[in-house]
């Protein structure tokens, strides 16, 4: 299948209506394919009440005009099937030659289910292995009637324990511990843990314990989540193996046997999951956007107990996530090998509809980000808290009181990090509450989400710095914005967080921005720019702007490098890329190609390749890749960073310049940047550019002059204090 554009990965992750108009503007031109990528976006958002019919008569439209992509083919089938229009869905299944094979097989078998307002011959134990699926009669859903035909019981003298949690149960789990007690493998023991249900869920309860003597209830005295019933179940275990089993879910008969094969054939492996599938109550497996039917399906792992416990402990006591970051830190501990994935036809059906595809949540998204720099830090038994959790994750409620929120994107992608992190330390430092909430510059998730900048995520880890999420119960005095990028295609999503006032930090006033922080926050936001040309630019606009600029600030010692003179016996001209093509391009038109020049730039987006094409950049250009070399590092190569801004860029200290020149480097600025640098910066036009850099470098004084100007103008005048110094003004403005 082809892979999904870029544009509709990041439109699916932000999970926004205006993330849409990036790939609408180009399927807006005729292209077939953005065509049914928008339409694969606004189906699987599915945000609008009408959003999936939009989808199909954008499918509608794009087969009259020509033939589809495959992958545009099952989608419009299973969309035409998710709106019960099955009629359409079947004439488009058969007319398309080219649907992928498990979405072909998933929509026939759905479209003859006879639970769904299906006809013909219903195919579903098809979808797993033997011994036959079949559904019994009697009352109930169909998937609580699900069984199978007989199945050969196993003896072994290995026990398994399998640990089912459950908190106020009803018919489900009846329907999943029976599917336990079928189990081929006898030698099974089988623990109910209830998470302080109420007295009345008790009926229940005893009739799950009356299916078979080897089930047994343990009663939690007060609910904590799934995972620290979990835990109790650990420690009252007898089984040499240990599996769990979500209260909603059934396993097939052979699902144990399967499972433990792996085990008792090779004594380094520690842990083994299988392969799930996904159903409704009447068993419909057909999912919009997804192209298999099955999952591997992290809640079935199976452990060795006694080393699991030894070497990673017990669960993370999370109320969501703890199966996801428990496999983690066992393979972080034992190595991928210890963990073995029975792959195959699923051996479970996972009730619940999921997270829409293309989507994860933003608090499951921190959390994971939290673990993953934890476990990959260190080859040890983990601590279990040794990394930070979002507070709904904890079970932990109420509302939040901070001085100061710093909305921005955190990952090293973003930048927000470069400064943030020591502006909210100097925050904190004047005593002020100060917290951060991460939002994503749509550009940055054309290749999905990413984990937050990992000096960040130390600081968040060790609980120096406080992540705030943005379902979260928060109340601020101020939210700070840190670009309008960062709310102009923010989550529709419900917002926990509530501000008294809200500041954009940008010269250009976005109108999307602006809504979205009225939506997000509940007001309307102030613009503050960085310097005098940016109050200008906004005063043109007529823009409401705040009482004080918002500097860029850094610590001037962090970034301090130690230099003797040039790099080389040519300048070493460099600049760091944070933009896509049209960044590059006018690079390629106003940079001089000069041999009397060596030009290196660090292209920490990404973007280069797909903005220069086949051809690729110049052959003269240096590029450094994301994840090649560190900004500190890029800047020690250098001599002089080139700054070469679009002309409306307001001509203020930006987050780069500032950056370099603490590092040593000598800045390169167009003429209009003088009033905002004075002598701490040298200037000229493209054009003058060999000739200004080759007469500095040839006289090593006046290089070492100039570079020590630049570093002592950070020093004086963009300290990390004076930003909180303004941010703490504003706050305190009623």
């Amino acid at each position: 299948m082809e892979d999904t554009h870029p544009l509709a990965v990041a439109a699916l992750q932000a999970r926004s209506i205006a993330a849409r108009a990036p790939l609408a503007r180009i399927a807006d031109t005729g292209d077939p394919w953005a065509t049914g990528e928008l339409a694969r976006v606004i189906a699987l958002q599915n945000l609008r009440a009408d959003d999936q019919t939009d989808a199909l008569t954008l499918l509608d439209g794009l087969r009259t005009r020509g033939p589809i992509a495959p992958a545009h083919q099952g989608l419009h089938c299973q969309i035409a099937y998710a709106t019960g229009d099955h009629d359409r869905a079947r004439a488009l299944l058969s007319a398309y030659p080219a649907v992928p094979a498990p979405v072909r097989i998933a929509l026939t078998v759905d479209l003859a289910n006879p639970y769904a307002q299906g006809n013909g011959t219903w195919d579903f134990a098809s979808l797993l292995p033997a011994p036959r699926v079949q559904v019994t009669d009697g009352p109930g859903t169909p998937y609580d009637r699900v069984t199978t035909g007989p199945v050969q019981r196993t003896g072994h003298p290995c026990r398994i324990t399998t640990i089912v949690t459950v908190w106020q149960p009803d018919q489900s789990l009846l329907t999943s511990v029976r599917s336990l007690v079928r189990q081929t493998w006898t030698n099974h023991e089988i623990l109910v843990v209830d998470d302080g249900s109420p007295s009345e869920f008790e009926p229940v309860l005893r009739a799950a314990a009356a299916l078979d003597p080897r089930v047994r209830v343990i009663h939690m005295l007060a609910g904590a989540g799934k995972y620290v019933a979990r835990n109790a179940g650990l420690d009252a275990a007898t089984g040499d193996f240990v599996t769990f089993q979500d209260a909603g879910d059934w396993s097939h008969p052979l699902r144990l046997e399967r499972q433990a094969a792996p085990l008792l054939a090779d004594e380094n492996v520690c842990a083994t999951t299988v392969n799930g599938m996904r159903v409704t109550p009447r068993l419909v497996v057909t999912r919009p956007g997804m192209t298999s039917t099955r999952t591997e399906h992290l809640s079935s792992l199976m452990t060795r107990r006694d080393r699991a416990l030894a070497a990673v402990g017990h669960f993370d006591p999370v109320r969501i996530g703890g199966d996801a970051e428990y496999v983690a830190r066992m393979r972080a501990v034992l190595g991928p090998a210890a963990i073995s994935h029975v792959d195959g036809a699923p051996l479970a059906l996972i009730t619940g509809p999921g997270s829409p595809p293309g989507w994860v949540d933003p608090a499951r998204r921190s959390y994971r980000s939290a673990y993953s720099l934890a476990h990959s830090s260190s080859s040890r038994p983990l601590p279990v808290r040794g990394f930070a959790a979002p507070r709904q994750l904890l079970g932990q409620t109420g509302a939040r009181a901070y001085d100061a929120v710093l909305a921005g994107d955190w990952t090293t992608a973003g930048g927000a990090g470069a400064a943030g992190a020591g502006q909210l330390r100097a925050l904190a430092a004047r005593g002020l509450r100060a917290a951060l909430l991460h939002l994503d510059v749509l550009t940055n998730l054309r290749d999905g989400p990413r984990n937050l900048d990992p000096a960040v995520q130390t600081l968040i880890n060790s609980g120096e710095l406080t992540q705030v999420e943005l379902t979260d119960d928060v109340r601020t005095r101020l939210v700070v914005a840190r670009s309008a990028r960062v709310l102009q295609h923010a989550p529709d999503l419900p917002s926990g967080v509530r501000a008294q006032r809200v500041v954009i930090e940008d010269a250009n006033v976005v109108p999307q921005a602006a809504a979205a922080a009225i939506r997000l926050f509940g007001r309307k936001p102030l613009w503050a720019p960085a310097g005098a040309d940016g109050r200008r630019k906004l005063t043109g606009a007529e823009a409401a702007l705040a009482t004080l600029d918002l500097p860029s600030t850094l610590d001037a010692a962090q970034w301090r490098l130690d230099r003797r003179g040039p790099r080389a016996d040519r300048p070493v001209l460099g600049r760091h890329c944070r933009g896509g093509r049209a960044e590059w391009r006018r690079l390629r038109d106003e940079l001089p190609d000069s041999a009397r020049m060596d030009v290196r730039l660090l292209d920490t987006a990404g973007s280069a390749p797909r903005s220069f094409g086949r051809f690729g950049t110049p052959r003269s250009w240096l590029v450094y890749g994301p994840g090649d070399v560190t900004l500190r590092s890029f800047l020690y190569q250098i001599d002089f960073y080139l700054h070469l801004p679009a002309d409306d860029e307001p001509a203020d200290p930006a987050p780069d310049v500032l950056a370099a020149l603490a590092a040593g480097c000598v800045a390169v600025l167009p003429y209009r940047y003088a009033p905002a640098f004075g002598e701490a910066a040298v200037y000229c036009t493209p054009e003058e550019v060999p000739d200004t850099v080759g007469q500095l470098h040839a006289n090593r004084n006046a290089l070492r002059e100039q570079a020590a100007r630049g570093s002592d103008f950070v020093r004086r005048h963009h300290a990390h204090e004076l930003y909180a110094e303004r941010v703490a003004w504003l706050a305190s403005q009623s």
